[in-house]
């Protein structure tokens, strides 16, 4: 069974995300260590060229060097380097992904839901040499095993954990709890429209309806009039009808939309 984090959206709406599991993040971080070292290479010949009769010769010790040792010097000193730099500022760049997360559709996010900044992308990333080293024995795998939600020391440091992308864990929902209504609010527009919609709204529009009577009055018409006003701009292409039941526009999109769109 998955493993899931829960996040509040600005609607006050819970949603449940699916965690990235170990294996997933293992491929992803392969995928981006072949592209380390593709790059790696050419970086440290480039360098072993030009330092080839350069200043690391003056460096005591370097002057006995052979062409083949320098060139193993340099590139233990670049990649770990290019490393750090690679996933920091991808991560930071294309919103918490990079080449290996992109591919296995993993995302880095922080603990609330948003997308991490290049500051928490450094300390993350700062972490992943005492994570994956070598000499560590493989702290970062065993952290990432024993961790509830698959963190590894940097994530404990930066406040991030990796979901799977996309991957919504949709607790069950009986359907009685939307019986079969009547439409009032949709118009044929609307209606036309609803496929604008994704499973990710809906889930939150349901969430809303169910947690709707716990809710104190003033928080429930508060959120019902936020969804209302994103949703009713879809689907009357930004010109809705004024003065909408907010609540029963809700309860007809998810009902409709299930109807139409159910798996």
């Amino acid at each position: 069974m998955a493993r899931t984090w829960t996040i509040i959206t600005p609607e006050n709406v819970p949603l449940e995300l699916e965690l990235a599991n170990p294996l997933e993040r293992a491929v992803a971080l392969l995928i981006d260590t072949v592209v380390n070292l593709a790059i790696a290479v050419p970086v440290a010949l480039l360098l072993t060229t030009l330092s080839g009769a350069g200043p690391l010769r003056t460096i005591p010790g370097f002057e006995n060097l052979s062409t083949g040792e320098l060139f193993w010097l340099l590139y233990a000193f670049v990649l770990p380097l290019l490393i750090f730099a690679y996933h920091s500022l991808l991560e930071s760049l294309w919103s918490g992904q990079t080449l290996g997360k992109r591919a296995l559709k993993l995302r880095v996010i922080r603990n609330d839901g948003t997308v991490p900044d290049l500051a928490a992308s450094l300390i993350r990333n700062a972490m992943r040499l005492i994570d994956y080293m070598p000499s560590t024995c493989g702290v970062g795998l065993t952290v990432m095993v024993l961790s509830a939600q698959f963190r590894r020391l940097g994530d404990y440091a930066a406040g991030t954990l990796v979901i799977r992308e996309g991957r919504i864990a949709t607790p069950p929902m009986p359907e009685e709890e939307l019986p079969t209504i009547e439409l009032q609010v949709l118009t044929p527009l609307a209606v036309t429209n609803l496929g604008r919609l994704n499973e990710e709204q809906i889930l939150a529009l349901r969430y809303f309806l169910l947690r709707a009577p716990q809710l104190p009055q003033n928080l429930r018409e508060q959120t019902a009039n936020e969804l209302a006003n994103k949703i009713s701009n879809l689907l009357w292409d930004g010109d809705p009808p004024e003065n909408l039941p907010y609540e029963r526009l809700l309860e007809e999109v998810v009902w409709l939309y299930r109807q139409r769109f159910k798996r």
